[in-house]
This record gives structure tokens, sequence and C-alpha cells, in this order.
């Protein structure tokens, strides 16, 4: 099943609960098979990042565990699940952000809520701005870049049988 397609820039509002209310628009976007809830953690580029449920679940599902991870794999599990927190959102559409999110000092209650594909990213409405720009001043850049990317994918390189 594909996952929704996330995309937009929304103005929002944190409210003094540190509540924060998902666009409609978003909602619409992410059918019920998806679930009600986000996943969040900190993405690579250190913003917070949201999954929808069922995404974050599929995209992890197929990775086999491991009784004991190497070391850079025992890093990614901490990070993308330690410090994962399941977000339900209420019958209004709002969701209860982590108390981490404003330790932050960046972090405002003006937020912007970022379509990013297959995720949705939590900015400071003044750090979003200022991303946007520059994301503006390179456009022909990155989409040359994303050009050569389709046309490159990265070649996956198959792994050989254990040996028994």
């Amino acid at each position: 099943m594909p996952h929704p397609v996330l995309t937009g820039e929304y103005e929002i509002i944190c409210d003094e609960k540190k509540r924060i209310l998902v666009p409609i628009e978003v909602r619409r976007a992410i059918p019920l098979e998806f679930g009600e809830s986000f996943y969040c953690f900190r993405g690579v580029n250190r913003v917070w990042w949201l999954y929808p449920e069922k995404v974050y679940e599929n995209l992890h599902m197929n990775e086999p565990g491991e009784m004991i991870p190497s070391e850079e794999m025992l890093a990614f599990n901490q990070m993308v699940f330690g410090m994962a927190s399941r977000l339900p959102w209420d019958k209004q559409g709002r969701v209860l952000l982590p108390e981490r999110i404003f330790r932050d000092e960046s972090m405002t209650r003006e937020l912007t809520l970022v379509g990013v594909r297959d995720h949705l990213e939590i900015w400071s409405r003044a750090a979003w701005e200022d991303r946007r720009a520059e994301l503006e001043s390179r456009a022909l850049e990155i989409f040359l870049q994303g050009k050569k990317a389709r046309q490159n994918p990265p070649s996956v390189v198959p792994t050989p049988p254990a040996v028994q």
C-alpha cells in the first residue's frame, strides 16, 4: 500500500498546553488505515519529524532485527525508536507535543508544519523562513541535483548468503 504524500506549508500556533492543531488538509491526506497518530523524533536535519503511524511502522517492518546489532545499528535504533514518541491526535485534530521539543531555545510557539513527502517537519516559523529563502536561492542547483539523483539511483549491492 503506497503511503500518503504530505505536502505544503502550514503556519500554526502551539497553544499553552503545547498542542498543535494538525491542519484539516493534512489529516484528510492521511487515510484512516494509516492510523490516527504520528511518531515524532528528531530528524537528520535536527528538526522534529512527524511520521503517520503506519508509514513509520511500515518503514521499519522490513528491517531484520538482530540480537547483537552493530554499534551503528544500535545508535540508529536508539535514535529512531528509543527517542521517538507516539502522538495520537484528539477529535479536534490536536496533537500534544513532547516537552523536549521546547528545550531547543530556537523553538517558539509560532511554528510552521512542512510536508516532506512521507513525513511532516515542525519548524520554528523564523527558522523555516530562513530555510525557505535558502532553498529558493538554490532552486536551480537543487532541481538539477534531484534530476541527477533520479537518473542515477544508488545501486543495491546484494548481500552474500551467510555461510553455515
